[in-house]
Protein backbone atom coordinates (compact mmCIF):
# COMPACT_ATOMS: atom_id res chain seq x y z
CA UNK A 1 0.00 0.00 0.00
CA UNK A 2 0.99 3.55 -1.02
CA UNK A 3 1.87 6.36 1.37
CA UNK A 4 0.31 9.61 0.97
CA UNK A 5 4.19 10.67 0.20
CA UNK A 6 4.32 8.49 -2.19
CA UNK A 7 1.06 9.01 -4.42
CA UNK A 8 1.64 12.62 -4.30
CA UNK A 9 5.10 12.00 -6.02
CA UNK A 10 3.30 9.71 -8.22
CA UNK A 11 0.76 12.20 -9.49
CA UNK A 12 3.73 14.56 -9.81
CA UNK A 13 5.48 11.61 -12.30
CA UNK A 14 2.51 10.83 -13.74
CA UNK A 15 2.46 14.62 -14.97
CA UNK A 16 5.77 14.28 -16.36
CA UNK A 17 5.66 10.99 -17.67
CA UNK A 18 2.41 12.21 -20.41
CA UNK A 19 5.01 14.76 -20.74
CA UNK A 20 7.63 12.58 -22.06
CA UNK A 21 5.00 10.62 -23.87
CA UNK A 22 3.55 13.16 -26.22
CA UNK A 23 6.95 14.04 -27.40
CA UNK A 24 8.36 10.86 -27.85
CA UNK A 25 5.02 9.63 -29.91
CA UNK A 26 4.45 12.90 -31.95
CA UNK A 27 8.36 12.60 -33.21
CA UNK A 28 7.79 8.63 -34.47
CA UNK A 29 4.28 9.66 -35.71
CA UNK A 30 5.57 12.51 -37.41
CA UNK A 31 8.52 10.56 -39.09
CA UNK A 32 6.15 7.62 -39.89
CA UNK A 33 8.45 5.13 -37.03
CA UNK A 34 6.20 2.24 -35.62
CA UNK A 35 5.99 1.73 -32.26
CA UNK A 36 3.77 0.14 -29.55
CA UNK A 37 2.89 0.31 -26.20
CA UNK A 38 3.91 -2.65 -23.97
CA UNK A 39 4.79 -3.73 -21.01
CA UNK A 40 2.83 -1.76 -17.83
CA UNK A 41 1.79 0.57 -19.91
CA UNK A 42 -0.06 -1.65 -22.18
CA UNK A 43 -1.79 -3.56 -19.61
CA UNK A 44 -2.56 0.32 -17.90
CA UNK A 45 -4.30 1.38 -21.46
CA UNK A 46 -5.78 -2.10 -22.00
CA UNK A 47 -7.18 -2.04 -18.23
CA UNK A 48 -7.16 1.08 -16.69
CA UNK A 49 -7.37 3.25 -20.25
CA UNK A 50 -4.54 4.88 -18.48
CA UNK A 51 -2.13 4.74 -15.32
CA UNK A 52 -1.82 1.40 -13.67
CA UNK A 53 -2.77 3.55 -10.52
CA UNK A 54 0.77 2.68 -8.45
CA UNK A 55 2.66 2.45 -12.16
CA UNK A 56 6.07 4.84 -12.73
CA UNK A 57 7.46 4.77 -15.97
CA UNK A 58 6.38 4.73 -20.14
CA UNK A 59 7.01 1.13 -21.49
CA UNK A 60 7.25 1.67 -25.66
CA UNK A 61 8.59 -0.98 -28.14
CA UNK A 62 10.33 -0.42 -30.94
CA UNK A 63 12.17 -2.71 -33.66
CA UNK A 64 15.44 -2.23 -34.00
CA UNK A 65 15.49 -0.81 -37.40
CA UNK A 66 13.04 1.73 -35.73
CA UNK A 67 15.29 2.28 -32.48
CA UNK A 68 17.90 3.45 -35.24
CA UNK A 69 16.01 5.70 -37.15
CA UNK A 70 14.27 7.26 -33.88
CA UNK A 71 17.43 7.25 -32.17
CA UNK A 72 18.98 9.53 -35.27
CA UNK A 73 16.14 11.55 -35.39
CA UNK A 74 14.96 12.42 -31.98
CA UNK A 75 17.85 14.90 -30.88
CA UNK A 76 16.71 17.10 -33.42
CA UNK A 77 13.49 17.17 -33.57
CA UNK A 78 12.63 16.72 -29.65
CA UNK A 79 10.74 19.40 -27.75
CA UNK A 80 12.56 21.77 -25.64
CA UNK A 81 13.69 20.06 -22.45
CA UNK A 82 13.64 16.33 -23.26
CA UNK A 83 16.35 14.35 -24.64
CA UNK A 84 17.27 10.52 -25.39
CA UNK A 85 19.66 8.77 -22.63
CA UNK A 86 21.66 6.48 -24.10
CA UNK A 87 24.18 5.61 -21.21
CA UNK A 88 21.85 5.43 -18.00
CA UNK A 89 21.63 1.70 -18.15
CA UNK A 90 21.22 -0.99 -20.66
CA UNK A 91 17.53 0.18 -21.57
CA UNK A 92 17.37 3.79 -23.76
CA UNK A 93 15.65 6.77 -22.10
CA UNK A 94 13.77 9.74 -22.91
CA UNK A 95 14.24 11.98 -19.95
CA UNK A 96 13.29 15.61 -19.22
CA UNK A 97 16.59 17.65 -18.81
CA UNK A 98 15.50 19.76 -17.11
CA UNK A 99 13.77 17.56 -14.27
CA UNK A 100 14.25 16.75 -10.31
CA UNK A 101 12.29 13.86 -10.67
CA UNK A 102 12.95 9.93 -11.48
CA UNK A 103 10.40 9.95 -14.59
CA UNK A 104 11.64 8.30 -17.66
CA UNK A 105 10.64 6.04 -20.93
CA UNK A 106 12.06 3.23 -21.62
CA UNK A 107 12.31 2.30 -25.08
CA UNK A 108 12.48 -1.47 -25.29
CA UNK A 109 13.70 -3.26 -28.74
CA UNK A 110 12.76 -6.16 -30.70
CA UNK A 111 15.80 -8.09 -31.44
CA UNK A 112 15.96 -12.14 -32.74
CA UNK A 113 15.18 -15.04 -30.78
CA UNK A 114 17.81 -17.69 -31.58
CA UNK A 115 16.00 -21.15 -33.13
CA UNK A 116 17.61 -23.33 -31.04
CA UNK A 117 17.05 -24.68 -27.36
CA UNK A 118 21.19 -24.10 -26.61
CA UNK A 119 21.26 -20.66 -28.49
CA UNK A 120 18.74 -19.20 -26.39
CA UNK A 121 20.06 -20.12 -23.21
CA UNK A 122 23.53 -18.65 -24.19
CA UNK A 123 22.36 -15.79 -25.23
CA UNK A 124 20.43 -15.30 -22.17
CA UNK A 125 22.60 -16.34 -19.64
CA UNK A 126 25.16 -13.63 -21.16
CA UNK A 127 22.30 -10.75 -21.53
CA UNK A 128 21.36 -11.88 -17.59
CA UNK A 129 25.17 -11.81 -16.46
CA UNK A 130 25.98 -8.60 -18.17
CA UNK A 131 22.51 -6.89 -16.70
CA UNK A 132 23.95 -7.74 -12.96
CA UNK A 133 27.21 -6.30 -13.88
CA UNK A 134 25.71 -2.72 -15.15
CA UNK A 135 23.56 -2.38 -11.82
CA UNK A 136 23.84 0.39 -9.99
CA UNK A 137 22.62 1.44 -6.49
CA UNK A 138 21.18 -2.36 -6.04
CA UNK A 139 18.33 -2.33 -3.26
CA UNK A 140 19.23 -5.79 -1.91
CA UNK A 141 16.76 -5.79 0.33
CA UNK A 142 14.37 -6.48 -2.20
CA UNK A 143 15.64 -9.39 -2.98
CA UNK A 144 16.04 -13.56 -1.43
CA UNK A 145 18.94 -14.43 -0.22
CA UNK A 146 19.90 -16.61 -3.30
CA UNK A 147 19.18 -13.65 -5.47
CA UNK A 148 21.11 -11.03 -3.68
CA UNK A 149 24.09 -13.18 -3.62
CA UNK A 150 23.62 -13.54 -7.55
CA UNK A 151 23.35 -9.67 -8.01
CA UNK A 152 26.64 -9.15 -5.41
CA UNK A 153 28.52 -11.58 -7.58
CA UNK A 154 27.38 -10.18 -10.77
CA UNK A 155 28.15 -6.70 -9.33
CA UNK A 156 31.55 -7.42 -8.75
CA UNK A 157 32.65 -9.11 -11.36
CA UNK A 158 31.75 -5.76 -13.39
CA UNK A 159 33.95 -4.16 -11.35
CA UNK A 160 36.92 -4.12 -13.31
CA UNK A 161 35.04 -3.24 -16.54
CA UNK A 162 34.15 0.47 -17.89
CA UNK A 163 30.16 1.28 -17.92
CA UNK A 164 30.77 1.46 -21.90
CA UNK A 165 32.49 -1.47 -22.63
CA UNK A 166 29.40 -2.92 -21.09
CA UNK A 167 27.02 -1.78 -22.67
CA UNK A 168 28.80 -1.90 -25.97
CA UNK A 169 29.20 -6.07 -25.55
CA UNK A 170 25.26 -5.67 -24.17
CA UNK A 171 23.67 -4.37 -27.20
CA UNK A 172 26.28 -6.56 -29.64
CA UNK A 173 24.90 -9.54 -28.06
CA UNK A 174 21.53 -8.46 -27.95
CA UNK A 175 21.32 -8.68 -32.02
CA UNK A 176 22.31 -12.20 -31.69
CA UNK A 177 20.28 -14.52 -33.61
CA UNK A 178 18.66 -15.40 -37.15
CA UNK A 179 17.05 -12.36 -38.57
CA UNK A 180 14.68 -14.75 -40.09
CA UNK A 181 14.04 -16.11 -37.03
CA UNK A 182 9.98 -16.75 -36.74
CA UNK A 183 10.47 -15.50 -32.98
CA UNK A 184 11.57 -11.68 -31.30
CA UNK A 185 12.32 -10.70 -27.51
CA UNK A 186 13.05 -7.50 -26.00
CA UNK A 187 16.68 -8.40 -25.50
CA UNK A 188 17.14 -5.05 -23.41
CA UNK A 189 14.03 -6.06 -21.43
CA UNK A 190 13.83 -6.48 -18.01
CA UNK A 191 15.16 -10.08 -16.26
CA UNK A 192 11.81 -11.79 -16.24
CA UNK A 193 10.90 -10.89 -19.50
CA UNK A 194 14.32 -11.69 -21.76
CA UNK A 195 12.87 -14.87 -22.31
CA UNK A 196 9.00 -13.98 -23.73
CA UNK A 197 9.33 -15.26 -27.45
CA UNK A 198 6.82 -13.01 -29.61
CA UNK A 199 6.16 -14.22 -32.79
CA UNK A 200 7.83 -12.26 -35.64
CA UNK A 201 5.92 -9.29 -36.77
CA UNK A 202 3.70 -9.12 -33.36
CA UNK A 203 4.49 -5.35 -34.18
CA UNK A 204 4.33 -4.51 -37.33
CA UNK A 205 2.17 -1.68 -38.44
CA UNK A 206 -0.58 -3.35 -39.78
CA UNK A 207 -0.67 -5.45 -36.75
CA UNK A 208 -1.52 -2.25 -34.30
CA UNK A 209 -4.20 0.33 -33.61
CA UNK A 210 -5.07 2.89 -31.93
CA UNK A 211 -6.05 3.07 -27.69
CA UNK A 212 -6.47 5.82 -25.47
CA UNK A 213 -3.73 6.56 -22.78
CA UNK A 214 -4.98 9.25 -20.42
CA UNK A 215 -7.26 10.90 -23.11
CA UNK A 216 -4.38 11.00 -25.27
CA UNK A 217 -4.22 8.12 -28.98
CA UNK A 218 -1.31 5.72 -28.78
CA UNK A 219 -0.55 2.36 -31.02
CA UNK A 220 -0.79 -1.26 -29.23
CA UNK A 221 -1.08 -4.66 -30.59
CA UNK A 222 -4.59 -5.29 -31.96
CA UNK A 223 -3.88 -8.47 -30.28
CA UNK A 224 -3.14 -6.94 -27.31
CA UNK A 225 -4.51 -9.80 -24.90
CA UNK A 226 -2.58 -12.25 -26.66
CA UNK A 227 0.76 -10.18 -25.79
CA UNK A 228 -0.48 -9.41 -22.40
CA UNK A 229 -1.24 -13.23 -21.67
CA UNK A 230 3.02 -14.10 -22.87
CA UNK A 231 3.64 -10.75 -20.19
CA UNK A 232 1.42 -11.57 -17.11
CA UNK A 233 -0.58 -14.50 -17.74
CA UNK A 234 -4.46 -14.99 -18.61
CA UNK A 235 -5.91 -13.34 -15.50
CA UNK A 236 -3.92 -10.05 -16.27
CA UNK A 237 -7.18 -8.01 -15.71
CA UNK A 238 -7.31 -9.09 -12.40
CA UNK A 239 -5.78 -6.34 -9.58
CA UNK A 240 -2.61 -7.90 -7.79
CA UNK A 241 -3.03 -7.99 -4.09
CA UNK A 242 -2.86 -4.75 -2.43
CA UNK A 243 0.53 -5.21 -0.55
CA UNK A 244 2.34 -5.48 -4.52
CA UNK A 245 0.77 -2.65 -5.73
CA UNK A 246 3.29 0.04 -5.59
CA UNK A 247 5.74 1.76 -7.14
CA UNK A 248 8.97 0.15 -8.71
CA UNK A 249 11.11 3.04 -9.45
CA UNK A 250 9.48 5.68 -7.29
CA UNK A 251 12.84 7.20 -5.28
CA UNK A 252 11.66 9.13 -2.15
Amino acid sequence: MMTQQQETALKRIHTELLELLRDTVRVLEEEGIPYSLIGGTLLGAVRHQGFIPWDDDIDIVLSRDSFERFAAIYPTRSGDGFSLALSDTWVPRVRKTDSSTTAFLDLFILDPFPNTRISQVWKLFRLKILQGMLKEHTDYSRFPFTKRLLLWTTNMLGKPFPKQYKLRVYHRISQVGDSKSPYEHTANGTFNDLSIAFPRGSFIPSRLTYASFEGHSVRIPKNASEILTMLYGPDYMSLPPEEQRIPLHLEL
